[in-house]
């Protein structure tokens, strides 16, 4: 088997299965048309938000007089090339020199002398010759000159003789070596006077024999080679057993060995200094939003003419492409992490791309509303003296209808989030944490505000809350960066925030209408439109199917209470349930609610047809909701109150027909056609109206026949797997059958008789 087939098999195991599970997490369930939606949106709000704030900056020269006003429309950092410069000389002063000792070269002539005393020794043992043997004048003038032969390139003339009168003993070897040392050692400079000015700035030593540089010692005294040949003659003590001459001539010889040891390594220090220069962060100062930087009639100095060129420079389109790419990766990360949320913490929501795609336009419309509104705040403060800071003016922005719009179209988690989104956004595009503050805690204001009121005056509400928490926050940032602001500009502050929050109304409310019927959202404003009794379609039902009308009713208070109890919505339960049972309208006569004592048209038919009639009124339904235009959420549950419920009544009615004949009964022809309820409020619904049929049966509504029956029912419906696909659980189900025995045993309770009454007498018995 070859490599590549071995890597194959390898691949195929647990491997690729493990990358085909990261790579289906990655992807989330997006499909291609969600990634071209994404795209596009990504595009739009990147394009919405590149782009330099517009600012005419006049052209001055140093020292001409300036003819008008000159503010800063947003924060600006520049660099002081000037004192960066100063910094980055003061880094480079700050690097001390480099010098190398070289230990190697000491080493190497200490060395060589060593090899020269013991090759000298090698030869005086040729010629038998050692300290107690005397040497002739013959003898010496021949050694002399073998050893000159020998060992004359590292001792001149002169000193051979000195030596071999010693016979180059190792102790005087030894002498010689440690003073060599010792001067060499210290370090030898080429330069003194270099050296010198080296050491006010600072020198470390690398030293081969020593792992690490070390800083020149205070003590340390840098000597040239006179001034080394100088130390060295102090030396002279160690050769006291030597003839006076001999002493001087070895000292000479000795001078005459130094050389410099000490050297500045110039590529080390070079590299060492141009490290520090970039160490050195340029120096940058920042102009504040609204900071003045010229008045009129002000001479323009060289700091202004800085100040007023970075400005400037915030008008050079080069960076634009760079804050798209930063602006369009910064989108995708946000954008992707709503959908994944959605996907895999907001399971209720089965309308995920309908969702995303409405916040996405949601918050495309917010952040072009934010961009317009800076333009107009930009010109505002150029034409205004009173408006000089702009960033006054944005608080004015209605940044918080996106949140309103989405909490009331979706719900409150995703209007958090989407709030979130829009303050990172926000606060990117200004440059301000401040104001990414003031949007987030407005957005939290609107969002929590407008869950407490059910109707059109709500938006208004929040929009009054909203208004007067941005007041609040105002008041707390002005508090922390403890500016001076004087009463105008509080005033304008607070005025702007109220506004803030109105604008944010009225926008919401003139868009959410537009949006429920592009994006097919029901919000619970147009639930409680649609929860008017007096709806057409409801007066009609009164009328013609009574008796269905008024079980619709009771069904509508069981289901809101119920849904209430498990977190569901109840206003959707209740407006769903006025609407259930609307097919029954086309033939109300064969529904038991809406027949008259005795009279009951099945007995007439066969209980397939029966069945048939029955399951009919689920698709009149359908036809006659899309015929009064009620939205999908509610035309849904028409269908899935029943599920795929067997009708039993009928069902049985045909078993015990075919008792005695040949062939079964299809118990699939006497369901319902379904689906099974989607949501929790669709599950409560179907309960709620097998209940409130179930207790016109009871004779003596007692609360433990009412709690059994609720039991019984509740729990077919479970058994018969209904349920299986919707996010209703056992716990719920409970909280529903105590719903249920609440409202019932209040709708059966108890009544004491009317004295001098007997409403069970007929008119004939009272004559």
């Amino acid at each position: 088997m070859s490599t590549f087939e071995k890597i194959g098999r390898w691949w195929e195991g647990p491997q690729q299965r493990w990358y085909s599970k990261l790579l289906e997490n990655l992807r989330s369930r997006l499909t291609w048309p969600d990634v071209l939606v994404g795209f596009c949106a990504t595009l739009f709000v990147s394009a919405t938000l590149i782009g330099f704030r517009y600012q005419v900056i006049p052209d001055y020269k140093a020292g001409q007089i300036a003819d008008r006003d000159v503010r800063a429309i947003q924060d600006v950092t520049y660099e002081d090339s000037a004192a960066t410069d100063l910094k980055r000389a003061e880094a480079e002063a700050g690097v001390p020199s480099v010098y190398q000792l070289d230990t190697d070269l000491i080493a190497e002539r200490e060395k060589t002398i060593a090899a020269a005393f013991s090759r000298a020794r090698e030869i005086l043992g040729q010629n038998l010759v050692n300290e107690r043997s005397p040497l002739t004048p013959t003898m010496e003038r021949d050694l002399v000159r073998r050893l000159t032969n020998q060992v004359g390139r590292t001792f001149p003339p002169p000193v051979i003789p000195i030596l071999l009168r010693q016979h180059f003993n190792s102790v005087l070897e030894g002498r010689v070596l440690k003073i060599l040392d010792a001067v060499l050692r210290d370090g030898i400079v080429s330069d003194r006077g270099k050296f010198l000015k080296d050491q006010r700035t600072g020198i470390v030593i690398r030293d081969g024999s020593f792992p690490f540089d070390h800083s020149l010692a205070d003590s340390y005294m840098a000597r040239d080679l006179p001034a080394a040949r100088e130390y060295l003659r102090q030396f002279h003590m160690e050769f006291s057993d030597l003839r006076q001459p001999d002493q001087a001539l070895l000292i000479k010889y000795l001078e005459d060995t130094l050389f410099p040891t000490l050297l500045y390594n110039r590529s080390e220090t070079e590299s060492r200094r141009a490290e520090a220069i970039l160490r050195v962060q340029p120096v940058e100062l920042q102009i504040r939003q609204g900071q003045t930087i010229v008045r009129s009639g002000e001479q323009v100095t060289p700091n202004i003419l800085l100040q007023m060129n970075a400005m400037k420079k915030l008008q050079r389109p080069r960076s634009l492409v760079w804050q798209f790419g930063g602006y369009f990766l910064l989108a995708v990360i946000l954008f992707y992490s709503l959908w994944r949320y959605i996907v895999f913490y907001q399971v209720r929501h089965r309308q995920i791309r309908n969702h995303m795609t409405l916040m996405l336009a949601v918050i495309a419309s917010e952040l072009l509303t934010m961009r317009l509104a800076t333009a107009l705040a930009d010109i505002l403060s150029e034409r205004f003296p009173r408006f000089h800071d702009p960033s006054i003016l944005y608080y004015g922005i209605p940044f918080a209808f996106g949140a309103l719009l989405i909490t009331l179209l979706v719900d409150v988690n995703l209007g958090i989030l989407s709030s979130l989104t829009l303050a990172i956004l926000a606060g990117v595009f200004y440059g301000d944490i401040n104001l990414a503050a003031y949007l987030i805690i407005g957005s939290l204001a609107g969002i929590y505000s407008i869950r407490q009121y059910k109707d059109r005056a709500a938006i208004l509400k929040a929009g009054l809350t909203i208004g007067i928490v941005n007041i609040l926050c105002l008041a707390s940032l002005d508090i922390l960066r403890q500016i001076g602001l004087n009463l105008t500009d509080v005033l304008d502050q607070f005025v702007l925030a109220l506004l803030s929050g109105m604008l944010a109304a009225a926008l919401a409310s003139m868009l959410l209408p537009a949006l429920e019927a592009l994006f097919k959202i029901v919000t619970d404003i147009r639930l409680l439109e649609l929860s008017n009794l007096n709806a057409p379609i409801l007066r009609r039902l009164s009328v013609e199917a009574p008796g269905t009308y008024h079980h619709s009713l009771m069904v509508a208070t069981l289901a809101e209470v119920a849904a209430e109890s498990v977190g569901a919505n109840s206003l959707l339960a209740r407006v769903a349930a006025y609407y259930h049972d609307l097919g029954k309208l086309l033939k109300p006569e064969y529904f038991v609610e809406n027949q008259s004592y005795g009279s009951n048209k099945h007995e007439e038919i066969p209980p397939d047809m029966s069945s048939a009639i029955l399951a009919s009124h689920v698709k009149d339904g359908l036809q006659l909701a899309k015929e009064s235009g009620l939205p999908q959420r509610i035309t849904d549950m028409i269908p899935q109150h029943h599920g795929t419920r067997v009708m039993t009544y009928f069902y049985q009615k045909a078993k015990d027909a075919m008792i005695g004949k040949a062939g079964e009964i299809d118990e699939a022809s006497f369901r319902y056609p379904g689906p099974k309820p989607q949501s929790k409020e669709a599950a409560i619904i179907m309960m709620a109206d097998s209940v409130e049929a179930a207790s016109r049966t009871l004779s003596e509504p007692a609360p433990a026949l009412v709690q059994g029956m609720i039991d019984r029912l509740i729990d077919d419906i479970v058994r018969d797997d209904q349920c299986n696909e919707c996010d209703i659980t056992l716990r719920d189900v409970q909280l529903v059958k105590e719903s249920f025995l609440k409202i019932l045993t209040g709708i059966f309770h108890h009544r004491i008789d009317y004295p001098g009454y007997d409403f069970k007498a007929t008119a004939s018995d009272s004559r």
